[in-house]
C-alpha cells in the first residue's frame, strides 16, 4: 500500500512540474509579444497617401462599383497621429478629391486587437519582426511574414510585410457559387508601425472581374520620401 501511494503521489509531483513548464513558457512567450505592443508613431505625426483602384474583366454582367470610381478621384489621404495611448491610438483622417471636396474623420487604431475607426486601421506596433503576431489579441493569428529594406530619400528603412490569403462566399447565393477571394500584401515601416503600401488584390467569380486596391505613401514628417 505505500509503494502505491507513493507511486501515486510521484505521478502527481511530475504532472505537477509539467504544468508549471507550459505555463512558464506560455507567460514568457505572451511576456515577450505583449512588450513589443509599443506604438512607434507620436502625437504631431503626419503621414500622406496616394490611392488607387483597378478594374479588369471580360464578364458582360461586371460594373465598376461607385465606390471603386470615388477610390480613383482621390487626391490624396491623410493621416495624423493626434494622440497615442498604448494600446490605442487616435487619429484625424483628411480624405481630400480632386474637386476640392474633402471629408474629414476622427478615429482610432488599437495596435493590439486591430479595432479602428475613422476610415484608417494600417497602424502596427513598433519593431515587430519576422514570426510576432500583427495582432495579438485580434481576431486572426497571421503574423509578419518578413523584414526588408526600402530606399527612400532621407535613407533605408526596414520594412515589415503581412500577406494574407482571404476567402469568401455570398451568403444570399444558395448555390455557393458567388465567391472571392482576397490576396492582401501590407507593407509598413518597422520603426513606426504605419503603412507605407498596400496592395489588396481580389478575385471574383460571379461575376467574374478583378479590383485592385492599392495605398501607397506619399508625404510625411518622420521621414523624407521623394
Amino acid at each position: 500500500m505505500p509503494k502505491k501511494r507513493s507511486r501515486v503521489v510521484f505521478l502527481l509531483i511530475i504532472v505537477l512540474v509539467i504544468i508549471i513548464i507550459l505555463a512558464v513558457i506560455i507567460l514568457a512567450n505572451l511576456g515577450t509579444q505583449s512588450a513589443q505592443m509599443v506604438a512607434g508613431v507620436k502625437e504631431g505625426d503626419v503621414f500622406t497617401y496616394a490611392l488607387e483602384g483597378l478594374w479588369e474583366s471580360n464578364d458582360p454582367n461586371a460594373t465598376i462599383s461607385d465606390n471603386l470610381l470615388q477610390l480613383n478621384m482621390t487626391e490624396w489621404f491623410r493621416v495624423t497621429i493626434t494622440n497615442v495611448s498604448n494600446p490605442e491610438i487616435s487619429i484625424h483622417t483628411v480624405w481630400r478629391f480632386k474637386n476640392g471636396t474633402e471629408i474629414e474623420a476622427n478615429g482610432k487604431v488599437d495596435i493590439e486587437t486591430g479595432i479602428s475607426s475613422g476610415g484608417f486601421w494600417a497602424i502596427y506596433a513598433a519593431n515587430l519582426r519576422a514570426n510576432d503576431y500583427a495582432r495579438p489579441n485580434g481576431p486572426d493569428r497571421s503574423t509578419i511574414n518578413e523584414t526588408s529594406t526600402k530606399e527612400y530619400a532621407s535613407g533605408t528603412r526596414e520594412t515589415n510585410l503581412r500577406s494574407l490569403v482571404l476567402r469568401y462566399y455570398d451568403a444570399n447565393d444558395p448555390t455557393y457559387s458567388t465567391t472571392w477571394t482576397e490576396y492582401m500584401n501590407t507593407h509598413f515601416d518597422r520603426q513606426t508601425g504605419i503603412l507605407v503600401e498596400l496592395r489588396d488584390i481580389s478575385v471574383y467569380t460571379n461575376p467574374e472581374m478583378t479590383i485592385t486596391l492599392v495605398w501607397t505613401i506619399k508625404d510625411t514628417n518622420v521621414w523624407t520620401i521623394t
